[in-house]
């Protein structure tokens, strides 16, 4: 290596997660096995579903399909997470009479996969993110908090919620940093792919119409499930778009290449059709954000030429969907009426003073059921910040700070790659979107946060293998200008 590089490698090596080959918490197959078990699984999903659809036998195709699901997410935790993100947009709502759901069968196996392969292979892993640390340290907070509030039976199952989502958080970023950067990628493709499946379903099943009669206008507030409200759907649609991208980018298959671009003209379209004015201003903000950071983008004139393609083609599909069908007018006035718009922020203004009050008088907090009762309010804060002051108290809020705070250094610190580009839209968007609404009792936050501590590895592996190829191409340049 030429001199002139020596020291720049050096001070960029100080900050790089190295990958050895044997960091893994599968059990490892050969490449043709592992092909043989996928295509295998892919059979039998298809066989299930030719038994759902064709045969009109629902539970027989149901358990065609779930038990090698279930068999494949214990063997391999890579495989357990992208089945987690395949399902993860469904919206929890798939359920057998009110007695099992998807999502709670999922979480059971993916916990059991990590059980076992944590105990056979035995991957040596540091929690090296503080940001998990104050993750669980709040959880323990929500627990004490519960303790002294009246209704302590369901506060106590309220608080064992939030564990399991501190403990799911654990589990995904255990998958992702033990495991090489094609399962970060597989469980993202399961994710854009989960949510444009399940939302094409929904239209073909009715799924989707009868969630727009439930709703107060007529917009999408669902998917196969109706465990999510209108919001939330427009942040999973909105973290499959930026997901798209990103993956646009990355990817270098023609196929899912395809696949994404189809993604990417296809969601901001839903994004309208949900009429979430809080995930359209939230995704606007994070898409337009680079702007903050001129001199990096200008470094990576590449990204920047991608995220005004992103932006262009994104624009030309809502136009050309506008232009076509419009939209339904109740959702169309929700989106320009301005008087509507002032009245939904005044009506939720009121819990977060309400929250403020609340927490100099119960320092320790209001409780989560409790909150309605001694606030008089309607609705929960719809605010991260003020749900958790109102709720869990000061304790709860300082905490909630120093998880975010921490958050956005992991990313701040991490070199400019594309993985950095898309932790920072996916935080960026999750911290607008929660000025919205409340998140910290939701899946989908917990688990993209993961992707955001776990891209910071891959940000470095990239940072480095980019220096060493600039390396040699200089020590090439050098041998030849000496010659």
């Amino acid at each position: 290596m030429h001199p002139i590089y020596a020291t720049y490698i050096d001070e960029l090596e100080d900050g790089l997660l190295y990958e050895p080959p044997e960091r893994t918490s599968d059990i490892q197959f050969p490449p043709a096995m592992n092909t043989l078990l996928l295509a295998l699984w892919l059979l039998l999903c298809a066989v299930g579903f030719g038994i759902v659809f064709l045969a009109k036998n629902p539970i027989a195709g149901a358990v065609v399909i779930a038990v090698p699901t279930f068999v494949g997410m214990l063997i391999k935790p890579t495989f357990a997470l992208c089945i987690l993100m395949l399902v993860l947009p469904t919206g929890a709502g798939i359920g057998f009479r009110q007695a099992f759901s998807l999502d709670r069968a999922v979480g059971l196996a993916l916990a059991t996969s990590f059980l076992i392969n944590a105990m056979l292979t035995r991957p040596g892993i540091r929690i090296r993110h503080k940001a998990l640390w104050v993750a669980a340290a709040l959880s323990v907070w929500i627990f004490l908090a519960s303790l002294p509030q009246p209704y302590l039976k369901m506060e106590i199952m309220r608080s064992f919620t939030q564990f399991q989502l501190v403990v799911l958080i654990l589990i995904a970023y255990w998958i992702l940093e033990t495991n090489s950067e094609r399962t970060f990628l597989w469980a993202l493709r399961s994710y854009v792919v989960g949510m444009v499946g399940t939302t094409v379903l929904a239209f073909k099943t009715g799924a989707a119409i009868r969630a727009m009669h439930e709703t107060r206008d007529t917009r999408y507030a669902a998917t196969l499930g109706s465990a999510i409200d209108a919001n939330m759907l427009a942040a999973l649609t909105a973290l499959a778009f930026l997901s798209a991208i990103y993956l646009f980018a990355r990817d270098k298959s023609l196929f899912w290449r395809a696949v994404y671009l189809v993604a990417i003209l296809f969601l901001p379209v839903m994004m309208l059709k949900i009429g979430s004015r809080g995930g359209l201003v939230a995704l606007a903000f994070t898409m337009l954000s680079p702007l903050l950071f001129v001199r990096q983008v200008l470094r990576r004139p590449t990204l920047a030429v991608l995220l005004l393609l992103a932006i262009l083609l994104a624009s030309v599909s809502v136009g050309f969907l506008i232009k076509r069908r419009g939209l339904d007018s109740s959702v169309a006035s929700r989106l320009t009426d301005v008087s509507r718009a002032k009245q939904a922020i005044d009506f939720r203004m009121q819990p977060i003073k309400k929250a403020i009050t609340s927490a100099a008088e119960r320092p320790a907090g209001a409780g989560y059921y409790s909150w309605f009762e001694r606030t008089d309010s309607l609705i929960w804060p719809h605010n991260d910040f003020f749900f958790s002051l109102g709720v869990y108290g000061i304790p709860g809020a300082i905490l909630f700070t120093a998880f975010v705070i921490l958050l956005m250094l992991t990313v701040k610190r991490m070199p400019l790659t594309l993985e950095k580009l898309y932790a920072r839209a996916v935080l960026t968007f999750l911290l607008v979107m929660g000025l919205n609404i409340k998140q910290l009792s939701a899946k989908y936050y917990w688990v993209f946060l993961a992707f955001v501590l776990a891209a910071e590895r891959l940000s470095a592996w990239r940072a480095e293998t980019n220096a060493e190829d600039i390396a040699e191409d200089v020590d090439e340049d050098v041998a030849c200008f000496d010659d």
